[in-house]
């Protein structure tokens, strides 16, 4: 077996936010992850009072053009973007950006057009953000986003997570399209912080005769770990293998939930249009997981 050999490559991050103290907790974050990576991060704040004109702040001269605000609470959110969390990311190069439109499609678009190779989404805010436990949003992100979306853990009274001090990566497969892709990620990862590497996959039991159920639980346990071993194999990666059993979300968090400073990567559907690439098992998992999540 060849072994894994990549480097992670988190040249652009890309930090939407609201002002909102569960943003400030973000800010810190993704500052931390972009000081250890030398990542330029582009810091959005989407409001309906600007002109359709992007408003530039902070950015490198010539990068982009700026516009002034329109109006008072366009003025005060311009303000507020300008020194939203300069000690947080002090040390890094940092674009501030305001725009105009939906704020998920305006992410969206942003990151594809400028090749941004991590969104880091604060998963709670205030306002529509608090209408769903994941948030419309971060859904909407990552129902169609391309590139890898990091969700924080929904913890209330959360301390800040240092992405820096991950000591476990855990990557849950499906072995669907995404599975590989999801498991180079995790390893890149892994690798860059000297954490240990887990992959897992769960069983769901099946209705069947409970004397039959024994040895359906041993062949489906045998076979997931026989079908781990070939995709670790295939990828060129080493990594522990656990089979868990039951429903994905609640399994899967469940055998997270003891390790500490702990990070889970998942894979999301590789499809577009209106199915989008969320499935309900990594909506669930996201929801409830007690540590960050990268869904690629």
């Amino acid at each position: 077996m060849h072994l894994h050999r990549r480097m992670l490559n988190l040249a652009k991050i890309l930090l939407p936010t609201d002002f909102s103290a569960r943003s400030k907790i973000a800010a810190e974050e993704a500052g931390l992850l972009a000081r250890r990576l030398h990542s330029e991060l582009t810091l959005v704040h989407v409001n309906n009072g600007v002109s359709p004109t992007q408003v530039a702040l902070g950015a490198r001269a010539g990068s982009l053009a700026s516009t002034a605000p329109v109006d008072q609470r366009t003025a005060a959110a311009y303000a507020e973007l300008n020194t939203f969390a300069t000690k947080e990311l002090e040390g890094i190069p940092v674009k501030r950006l305001m725009c105009s439109g939906d704020p998920a499609k305006v992410i969206i678009e942003y990151a594809h057009a400028e090749h941004i190779d991590l969104i880091f989404m604060p998963t709670r805010g205030r306002g529509l953000f608090r209408q769903f436990l994941l948030g419309s949003v971060t859904a909407k992100v990552l129902h169609d986003a391309e590139c890898p979306v990091w969700t924080g853990a929904h913890l209330e009274g959360q301390a800040v997570f240092d992405p820096t001090q991950v000591r476990q990566v855990i990557c849950a497969v499906d072995f669907g399209p995404q599975s590989a892709k999801a498991l180079h990620w995790a390893a890149d990862y892994a690798a860059e912080f000297g954490a240990k590497l887990t992959v897992t996959h769960s069983v769901f039991p099946t209705a069947i005769p409970e004397r039959y159920a024994f040895q359906w639980h041993e062949e489906a346990h045998t076979e997931a770990r026989d079908r781990l071993n070939t995709l670790l194999s295939q990828a060129g990666v080493r990594a522990d293998v656990l089979v868990v059993r039951g429903d994905t979300p609640k399994a899967v968090c469940l055998a997270i939930q003891q390790k500490e400073s702990a990070l889970l990567v998942i894979g999301r559907r590789n499809a577009s249009g209106k199915q989008g690439r969320l499935g309900s098992d990594a909506y669930g998992i996201i929801c409830h997981a007690p540590c960050p999540v990268v869904s690629i």
